[in-house]
């Protein structure tokens, strides 16, 4: 709308312009005279409006300022200093065996790192070249060469695969050396999908590993895609040979110590039930002579205390009783009939 009026106001204060140079080109005449002083009026009024819708159209675009709020307790250190060495650092990674992975994009080198990084780390090349060649070369990673990589990744085996966006292609860097897997045949990019050596891709993307899946996410921005590359069972195997025998060992412990609770529960059982049969059978076929003697029914020698009380009282009348018999006894003895 502000532009609307800016034009509006320019038109106008053009014919202004015109009228007034016919005004003067005419008569003299004083109507004459004081149209046209009326009409430098208006054009300057005019004019000063302009500039001062120009002047605050400026101030409200430049009058934004940065709402920061600071958290304090960080401190920002230099660990590497490339330009000393000659390496301009684009990104890193850290591998699974703890050591620093460095892309120099401008010169198109790999280089490893041992940490922790100092001020005197030497980094050691692990593909491109020290004068920054550029090309599509695969082999050995001493004689390899990339062409401006953007990004890479890194696998459980540390396998990297490097984005060599200028080369529009994917590039594997292993023990065995360095090979492209996906596209990388065309000199113009696209977007492309099917069998890696067929494959279109755009100078504008990253790669991504996925341990999940055991694949590649290319994030192609120049084809606004992501896309997916399913790598060898080979490539993922480490992760599975670390992560398996875990669960693999915590199933074994349990399956183990519930046989061994089974066996020995059985083994007790079988101990009893031997037992109870050795008794029955030991019962079965002793002999009446080898049964246990029964416990003797016979008073003992030395009577009880309840015992003892009550001989005494029939202490008196069993000892008359026993003379009695002694006597009659006695007779019988001495004279027989």
């Amino acid at each position: 709308m502000m532009d609307k009026e800016m034009k509006g106001g320019s038109g106008m204060l053009i014919l202004l312009l015109i009228l007034s140079s016919g005004f003067s080109s005419a008569s003299a005449a004083s109507p004459a005279k004081i149209v046209g002083v009326a009409v430098s009026d208006a054009a300057s009024a005019l004019l000063k409006r302009f500039w001062s819708l120009k002047s605050t159209t400026k101030t409200a675009v430049s009058g934004h300022r940065p709402l920061m709020k600071f958290e304090s307790g960080y401190t920002v250190q230099t660990v590497f200093d490339g330009s000393k060495l000659g390496i301009e650092p684009y990104s890193v990674e850290m591998t699974q065996s703890g050591e620093l992975l460095l892309l120099d994009s401008v010169n198109s080198n790999l280089y490893r790192f041992p940490l922790p990084l100092s001020r005197y780390s030497r980094p050691k090349l692990i593909a491109g070249s020290p004068e920054g060649y550029v090309g599509h070369i695969d082999g050995r990673p001493c004689e390899a060469r990339m062409n401006h990589p953007k990004g890479f990744t890194v696998d459980e085996r540390g396998n990297i695969y490097v984005a060599d966006t200028m080369n529009m292609a994917i590039r594997k860097i292993s023990d065995a050396g360095v090979t492209t897997i996906a596209g990388g045949k065309w000199s113009r990019g696209g977007h492309l999908d099917g069998p890696s050596e067929d494959a279109k891709f755009s100078n504008d993307f990253e790669v991504i590993y996925i341990a999940s899946s055991c694949s590649l996410l290319v994030v192609d921005r120049g084809n606004q895609a992501i896309r997916e590359i399913q790598l060898n069972f080979d490539d993922c195997a480490h992760q599975y040979e670390t992560g398996f025998p875990l669960g693999t060992a915590v199933l074994l412990a349990a399956g183990f110590f519930g046989y061994m609770l089974a066996l020995l529960q059985r083994r007790l059982g079988t101990m009893v039930s031997n037992q109870n049969e050795h008794q029955t059978l030991t019962k079965a076929s002793m002999s009446p002579y080898q049964k246990p003697i029964k416990p003797s029914i016979r008073s003992p020698l030395i009577p009880t205390g309840d015992e003892a009380v009550h001989m005494d009282e029939e202490g008196l009348f069993s000892l008359i009783a026993a003379e009695g018999k002694h006597s009659v006894s006695a007779r019988e003895l001495s004279h027989p009939r």
